[in-house]
């Protein structure tokens, strides 16, 4: 440990629950850099997440199954699983939405020379952190729910259930994800919980306690969920 007590505490967060390279590096003093005080119950919610066994199975449990998911969407399986079968005008019509809505939803996200912009610039000047929270952390609360909310009943939910029970691995692995406790407690606090920034991310309250969530974890999630999504739409082409 150093003299550094945020940045020593973020980086082991991100180890854990982060993307590969995703948190500060080892020679950055957070502390020093932020220099204004972080609440202690803002880092407590992350030393209790580190402490929760039950909260680190659930998460290594989802990472694996997007992982094995990420190689079975390389390839053309979940759109050979798909093919067969049918969609009505609307079915497609639905799932193409989803995909203009994340896609709208993404576009708020954007950045010059890796810098955060907003509508607002040319009339305020806003502090960073303000804007990180508009525009990063926004972008991903509008997919996540599309991704997590809107997909998980409908078209799209129906079509992997039907895949899965025809004997589709990629469909079944589908299924699991969407149903898992990890993405059920994230999506609970979207739809009738509550969710907030936070240092590490964005935090996610149900009753079962806060999840934390990264920034590179919820985007890599939310792509591959839109990637399955894709795949549907493709499968329905005629």
């Amino acid at each position: 440990m150093t003299n550094d007590e945020i940045g020593d505490l973020l980086r082991q967060f991100y180890k854990l629950f982060g993307r590969p390279e995703e948190g500060p590096p080892p020679d950055l003093n957070v502390s020093k850099l932020i220099g204004t005080p972080i609440s202690q119950t803002e880092l407590e919610v992350l030393r209790d997440s580190l402490a929760d066994t039950k909260l680190r199975q659930q998460f290594a449990e989802c990472q694996q199954i997007i992982e094995d998911l990420a190689t079975r969407l390389t390839s053309k399986e979940l759109l050979r699983d798909l093919s067969g079968i049918s969609l009505s005008d609307r079915d497609f019509e639905e799932l193409y939405s989803r995909v203009l809505w994340f896609s709208l939803a993404a576009t708020l996200d954007k950045r010059e020379g890796n810098l955060p912009l907003t509508p607002f610039d040319e009339q305020i000047a806003l502090p960073m952190p303000v804007k990180i929270m508009m525009t990063v952390q926004g972008s991903l609360v509008m997919r996540l729910y599309i991704a997590l909310v809107c997909m998980r009943e409908g078209v799209l939910y129906n079509l992997i259930n039907r895949g899965a029970h025809n004997g589709s691995r990629c469909c079944q692995q589908i299924l699991i994800l969407l149903n898992s406790d990890y993405l059920r407690r994230i999506r609970n606090a979207l739809s009738h919980g509550t969710f907030s920034s936070s240092i590490a991310g964005l935090v996610f309250r149900d009753d079962h306690g806060a999840v934390v969530a990264t920034p590179g974890f919820l985007n890599w999630l939310s792509t591959w969920i839109m990637a399955i999504n894709l795949q549907a739409v493709a499968s329905g082409l005629k």
